[in-house]
């Protein structure tokens, strides 16, 4: 019996820190743009200013730590 609550419990704890990593990349996948307008449309609807570019893809916001600051919300 042992056994499987400390299973249980290891399934519990797994199961939300899945649950944190999903929301992470979710909320960054939705700030990625082809195209800078897209970015500040999408800068203007955050309610962040101007945008940015990562690599090769746009992001709204000044920069990454005001985009995650607003995805949040």
């Amino acid at each position: 019996m042992h056994i499987i609550l400390r299973n249980f419990k290891f399934f519990i704890f797994l199961f939300f820190l899945s649950l944190n990593f999903n929301s992470y990349s979710h909320a960054h996948m939705r700030g990625t743009f082809s195209s800078e307008q897209e970015a500040e449309i999408r800068s203007l609807e955050l309610g962040c200013d101007g945008i940015h570019k990562n690599q090769n893809k746009w992001l709204p916001c000044e920069n990454e730590k005001e985009l995650h600051k607003y995805l949040r919300k």
